[in-house]
């Protein structure tokens, strides 16, 4: 009787996972085969675009602290100032995310640039898997979530 108890949850179960994994596929075209997104001025998905914040490098940097500091996915890994070129600030920081169910870590690097004629601040990002050929679209999901973030949406 047990036997057929667990046949039967299992029969349940299995197609609702697989269900739900492949309606998390955006881009069935990329989804499968690639473990890497950056974000691209030309994307069609705002979410998928640099983002320009008014302020310094340094707010911005304490933004994305506070902001991985809040969200228990995201970690904070480190810090590291470019060389000032003219009168732009760099800044490189890495930051990874693990996903909730499987635990998959991924690197997230994302480079700060100062605009001061506009006083802004380009942020630019990259987010790879550590494992994998495809990633089901998470890297840019990563992405997404972080410039939805800093845009305060």
């Amino acid at each position: 009787m047990i036997g057929w108890v667990t046949l039967a949850i299992a029969v349940g179960i299995t197609p609702a996972i697989v269900a739900a994994v492949l309606l998390r596929v955006d881009d069935w075209s990329r989804d499968w085969t690639q473990n890497r997104a950056s974000l691209d001025p030309a994307a069609e998905r705002p979410g998928l675009r640099p983002v320009e914040l008014d302020g310094t490098v340094q707010e911005v940097v304490d933004r994305i602290r506070r902001w991985t500091e809040t969200d228990s996915k995201w970690a904070w890994i480190s810090e590291t100032s470019g060389e000032a070129q003219g009168e732009r600030q760099q800044r490189r920081i890495k930051l990874t995310r693990t996903t909730p169910l499987m635990r998959f870590v991924d690197d997230i690097e994302v480079e700060l640039s100062a605009n001061p004629e506009r006083k802004s601040v380009l942020v630019d990002a990259t987010s790879q898997s550590r494992v994998g050929k495809g990633d089901l679209g998470q890297n840019p999901r990563n992405l997404i979530e972080l410039t939805r973030a800093l845009r305060g949406g």
